[in-house]
């Protein structure tokens, strides 16, 4: 029998439901609770049972995604349930002569004017490609296993259970593997990288509100 806890629908868009904490960065989308993914969720270790993530994880580079989805994995629950929902990549390169060149683009690089009507800026992008072989060998990293995968149209849909917990000290000596650099990074390094990044980002935009309009 799965855990109680709280229910995590992150990325929610305009799709909200009942039942579900609710959670996007457009304040738009009214969301029951307005983040940004790229940070910390504010919610406790182990304090969810299930957690929703459709069409979202796509939005992180090859980096921040494991940042990202170790804090879905961190507030879920051992024996917790995760469901993902990513475009496959793989079906994607083989439908370019069908889609042409420009909506090709889009369906890769992802549409930022959602549903016509709002626009999303950067966390409407894409800026990772799965298959079902990579999701599922990704998710493993955290002790999720995948008890369902289904191939949906252009999309792939993973259903996992937390085997167990993922402690920090564990989860920092990840590796991370370049094959453009030739290298392989300790996550312990890409942390340190994007945690000084992100603090550059705060400062620069702490300052430009202080500069006169």
């Amino acid at each position: 029998m799965m855990n109680s806890g709280v229910k995590l629908h992150l990325g929610c868009g305009s799709k909200k439901l009942p039942g579900w904490i609710n959670v996007d960065a457009v304040p738009e989308l009214k969301p029951d609770l307005i983040h940004d993914m790229s940070r910390p969720l504010p919610f406790a270790d182990l304090s969810a049972g299930e957690v929703l993530a459709e069409d979202l994880l796509e939005h992180f580079d090859k980096y921040m995604r494991y940042i990202v989805f170790y804090q879905w994995t961190k507030v879920l629950m051992v024996d917790g349930i995760i469901t993902l929902r990513v475009p496959n990549f793989k079906k994607l390169l083989w439908r370019y002569f069908k889609f042409g060149y420009d909506k090709f683009v889009d369906q890769v690089f992802g549409e930022t004017m959602w549903n016509s009507e709002v626009y999303t800026s950067h966390f409407g992008g894409h800026k990772w490609g799965y298959s079902q072989e990579t999701l599922e060998d990704f998710v493993k990293q955290f002790h999720i296993i995948p008890t369902k995968i289904t191939l949906d149209g252009l999309n792939i849909e993973l259903v996992g259970r937390k085997e167990k917990h993922l402690s920090e000290d564990d989860f920092s000596k990840l590796k991370v593997v370049s094959l453009v650099n030739n290298r392989e990074y300790p996550m312990s390094f890409v942390q340190e990288r994007i945690k000084n990044f992100q603090l550059a980002e705060e400062q620069l935009s702490a300052n430009s509100k202080k500069q006169p309009l």
